[in-house]
């Protein structure tokens, strides 16, 4: 017969060999809570998260962080709605990073390409030597 702390040591390889399964199920759970707090439409499951998971932020191309060591770090995988009114549902949902999903939660597009452009603005002055 297993121990309890046998099984614990289980779970806890488990969960070191599988970090991706462990996120997908927590990101579940999460935004199932989200969804109900918010009265928003939620049909993913776990799976679904799973198989829709990448190694990098499509944003930024920077390799997740699975874990960080009890906190969420920029370079974190953060479960997104595509259209927030549409809720966590199948084809609406993607995984981006932290940092990613905080600007874009933030702020409008439009908002975003007017920094865009007069970053650019300001950058083209300094390779010109303005």
């Amino acid at each position: 017969m297993q121990t309890a702390e046998s099984r614990r040591a289980s779970r806890k390889k488990y969960e070191l060999n599988n970090p991706k399964k462990i996120w997908a199920k927590y990101a579940n759970k999460d935004a199932k809570k989200r969804a109900i707090k918010k009265n928003l439409p939620f049909n993913i499951t776990a799976a679904y998260i799973y198989s829709i998971l990448t190694d990098h932020c499509p944003i930024y191309g920077t390799e997740f962080q699975w874990r960080g060591n009890g906190g969420i770090l920029p370079t974190s995988p953060s479960l997104d709605r595509i259209d927030p009114a549409k809720g966590y549902v199948e084809g609406n949902v993607v995984v981006i990073s932290s940092k990613a999903n905080n600007i874009k939660s933030a702020y409008k597009a439009a908002d975003l390409y007017k920094v865009a452009d007069w970053l650019y603005e300001i950058e083209k002055g300094l390779t010109n030597g303005d």
